[in-house]
């Protein structure tokens, strides 16, 4: 069966990925900047659920709907000093080399042409197609077989020495790699446990991509590639590099607003919190996280033990704990809103629902409601006018870091 990036058969599963490429039909209208967007702060653990929460609004929670709104802030928390808080963060800075990668990946591969290579072994950059099983004590295990699979070596697709273990294979000749699956990983039956891997070499080609130039990256655009419209190479090296910069700057802010929520919330007393506000936080959580999980084709159960290492009730006790930390977060915010007069106005409402109509493509405000809780958008925006008033009276240190 393929699947736009290969030939993969209905037995070969994303078990034996390291991770996962976007494929060729995505990169037309799917490009995601994942290096350093929330996926480096789940790595990273900083505001690990504050940034992902506060990235989406589009909160399905079909139990509680309490709100801000039908609450006082005041009765829940008793604040401790707001302003003048200080906060150390690491200023990041877009990685040299991006840029090149991503024009590379999503735009130059997969117009790649592929010559076949008939006088030589397998080297690095070539593309192997391969027949392969993997056996865990001896039985083969679900998702370590594929046949006619088309894998470039050294780009890093399968598990840490599958790639390597193919370098200087001949065509037809059969190799049996022995290997260990990282831990954390995606399956914990494997997390951690030695395979073998018997792989046969069917054919090897080098994949030739086009030389990018202006015209190349105007067909890109008449083919329906999301390239920000751009018409030259200046033009989409600029586009993409602004893509890495949103982020890296998203990251940037996301970890200044941490710092300083958790020192106020450590300043100020909290009263026993609304269980059901809670409750749509946790939920809200839930659902955000499945959606990026889902958008880069894992379970919620696979991302998390992906990135953070956690099975289901240490995922589930995460998001309990990061779902009090929320409401405590946005009833101190309520609290500061309502002392310094920040209460989002109704044009500014109306503003942020024209934002997220042109944002996400909708064309209207009724359709735009049906995706989008309106009293979240509220809630946020709040959340937005409060933080931008702690950052303008607080006290930030910045330290030259690069994003890895």
């Amino acid at each position: 069966m393929k699947d736009g990036c290969g030939k993969i058969k209905d037995n070969c599963m994303v078990t034996i990925l390291r991770r996962r490429r976007i494929c060729c039909r995505d990169r037309k209208n799917r490009l995601q900047i994942y290096d350093l967007g929330n996926e480096e702060i789940m790595k990273r653990k900083i505001g690990v659920i504050a940034a992902v929460f506060a990235s989406s609004l589009f909160l399905t929670a079909c139990g509680s709907k309490e709100y801000l709104k039908d609450i006082k802030a005041e009765k829940y928390v008793t604040l401790g000093e707001y302003t003048g808080i200080e906060a150390a963060v690491s200023k990041l800075e877009v990685p040299e080399g991006v840029v090149d990668s991503y024009i590379y990946d999503n735009y130059l591969e997969p117009k790649a042409e592929k010559v076949p290579v008939t006088d030589r072994a397998v080297q690095e950059g070539d593309v192997a197609n391969i027949d392969f099983v993997g056996y865990h004590d001896g039985t083969a295990f679900d998702g370590g077989t594929g046949a006619d699979y088309d894998l470039t070596i050294g780009a890093g697709q399968f598990i840490e020495g599958f790639e390597e273990g193919l370098i200087g294979a001949a065509v037809g000749e059969k190799r049996s790699l022995n290997l260990t699956f990282p831990d954390p990983y995606t399956n914990p039956d494997l997390a951690g446990e030695d395979v073998v891997f018997e792989v046969t070499v069917n054919s090897i080609s080098e994949s030739r991509a086009p030389e990018l130039t202006d015209e190349f990256v105007k067909q890109l655009g008449e083919e329906g590639y999301n390239t920000g419209g751009a018409q030259t190479v200046q033009e989409l090296n600029d586009w993409v590099y602004d893509l890495y910069d949103q982020s890296v700057q998203s990251t940037y802010d996301n970890e200044v607003e941490t710092a300083l929520a958790s020192t106020i919330m450590e300043n100020s007393t909290f009263q026993e919190l609304p269980e059901e506000l809670v409750e749509r936080y946790i939920t809200s959580i839930e659902n955000n996280m499945s959606v990026r999980a889902a958008s880069i084709g894992m379970s919620l159960a696979q991302y998390m033990q992906l990135y953070q290492g956690l099975d289901e009730a240490g995922y589930r006790a995460l998001f309990d704990e990061e779902g009090v930390r929320m409401a405590k977060q946005y009833i101190m915010y309520q609290a500061i809103a309502d002392k310094e007069g920040l209460a989002p106005t109704e044009e500014e409402v109306t503003e942020e629902i024209s934002a997220l109509m042109t944002l996400y493509g909708y064309a209207s405000k009724e359709e735009l409601e049906k995706s989008v809780d309106m009293e979240s958008v509220k809630e946020d925006l709040m959340r937005k006018k409060v933080v931008a008033f702690l950052k303008e009276n607080g006290k930030i240190q910045e330290t030259a870091a690069a994003a890895e």
